[in-house]
């Protein structure tokens, strides 16, 4: 089965988009709009054999390794206003209303604690219940985990369309008490509360930085983006398709193998 590494950021609202078509494509949702179902960016990839790889990273860091200074949509006013009008008229037709026309006042938030969250949920239930129990965790990037998938969308949809800080502690907390701590993953997960405290330990805040190195390393510069067994690299939304049948179409492309240096394995911690 092949394996494609989604890196995403909780700033970006194209990875919400791309977050959310993961999720339909994992748990057999459909877009309540069947109108819209031809059209490319409301497609759902294939999943059938290829397994996801949850990859949050920290998109400030990314950006400053590229050369870049600044959000492109804070950086480009034009290009920020066109992006939340984009994104907004996108979930539109994929049956997903409420997100905002422009940026909320809080908007870029603060998305360490988040993506620490996601970095340590996507290493797997028993992951988690070892950190827990003070054990010593063994880190395996969780393959297209459900659980994952929604606490991941519910995160963005409470930043971008409930205008909630998710740089918030509390925030967060009842976010995973509603789609982590109550789900059946066959280990009984630490409610929200403890999950914050775990994902400042030192081991979940290296592990997330790890991860950001390795995308640097990969040669990324932007969210979301998506990286395929043999290295290569397609970045953004309107790719999501594309790489998702990367493993079926490689025979056919006359370019050198891949983009990227190496593979990007999971840390090591």
């Amino acid at each position: 089965m092949a394996s494609v590494n989604f890196w995403f950021e909780f700033a970006s609202p194209y990875s919400m988009i791309s977050a959310l078509r993961l999720l339909r494509a994992l748990t057999g949702r459909i877009n309540p709009n069947p109108e819209a179902q031809g059209l490319p960016s409301c497609q759902l990839p294939d999943l059938s054999d290829v397994s996801i790889v949850y990859r949050p990273i920290l998109l400030p860091a990314l950006f400053a390794a590229s050369g870049q200074t600044m959000l492109p949509g804070v950086q480009v006013p034009a290009k920020g206003k066109y992006m939340f009008h984009d994104v907004h008229r996108t979930l539109s037709l994929l049956g997903c209303p409420g997100f905002p026309a422009r940026p909320h006042t809080n908007w870029p938030p603060n998305t360490v604690l988040a993506g620490r969250m996601a970095w340590m949920l996507a290493q797997g239930p028993s992951y988690v219940c070892a950190l827990n129990s003070s054990g010593e965790p063994s880190p395996k990037l969780e393959q297209g985990a459900q659980v994952l998938a929604e606490f991941v969308w519910r995160v963005f949809e409470a930043e971008f369309i409930g205008g909630e800080d998710i740089g918030s502690p509390r925030v967060l907390e009842r976010l995973w008490n509603v789609y982590v701590a109550k789900a059946d993953v066959g280990s009984e997960m630490p409610n929200g509360e403890r999950a914050v405290e775990l994902a400042n330990t030192s081991v979940v805040k290296n592990g997330y930085r790890d991860n950001t190195q390795a995308a640097i390393a990969c040669k990324l510069f932007g969210a979301p983006s998506f990286t395929t067994d043999d290295g290569d690299m397609y970045w953004g939304n309107d790719h999501l398709l594309e790489a998702m049948a990367h493993h079926k179409v490689r025979s056919l492309l006359d370019q050198p193998l891949g983009y990227c240096t190496k593979s990007a394995p999971s840390p090591k911690i």
